[in-house]
């Protein structure tokens, strides 16, 4: 983090206005895909939050819920609550093994497994809508550049997440 007599790329006053803040920007992208997602999604019944885990156990499915915790960014109680409403909605199951009773593994049902062919034209579709007037190389920068950020951002945000933990 900020050491004494850092300099900074801008004046830190430069911050208060939530248009320079890549932060807040990121969060309004953030929230204008989701609800732009959700309108399309939830003719299917499944929720923007709903997406998420649905997404990543696509790409793999049958993880723990401890993974799919840690790949969908979100802290396990959160993801607990989020897997009831799935389970509810027959979106997936989730099963212990007789080898490790203190993990459960989440799997999708077919139904949610059918989903994924419908729905990710809808994420498409936003893509386009979010990219309009952007060319290929354009996009493709600014995911390098997304991803730089993350990167950047991932030890620090590594190091918050295990102090938190401590003090819970």
């Amino acid at each position: 983090m900020a050491k004494k007599n850092e300099t900074f790329r801008y004046p830190a006053e430069y911050y208060t206005n939530p248009e320079n803040s890549l932060g807040y920007l990121a969060r309004i992208v953030f929230r204008s895909f989701s609800r732009l997602l959700e309108r399309s999604t939830l003719t299917h019944d499944v929720s923007a939050g709903q997406w998420r885990f649905l997404r990543q156990l696509w790409r793999e499915d049958g993880i723990t819920q401890r993974e799919l915790s840690e790949r969908v960014g979100m802290r396990e109680p959160t993801t607990v609550v989020a897997l009831k409403g799935l389970e509810k909605a027959g979106f997936i199951t989730r099963k212990k093994t007789a080898e490790d009773r203190r993990k459960t593994f989440i799997h999708l049902t077919p139904h949610a497994r059918k989903l994924e062919l419908v729905l990710a034209p809808m994420n498409a579709e936003v893509h386009k809508v979010a990219t309009r007037g952007m060319t290929d190389e354009e996009v493709e920068t600014l995911r390098v550049l997304m991803r730089r950020v993350i990167e950047n951002l991932a030890d620090e945000t590594a190091k918050l997440s295990t102090l938190s933990d401590i003090k819970a």
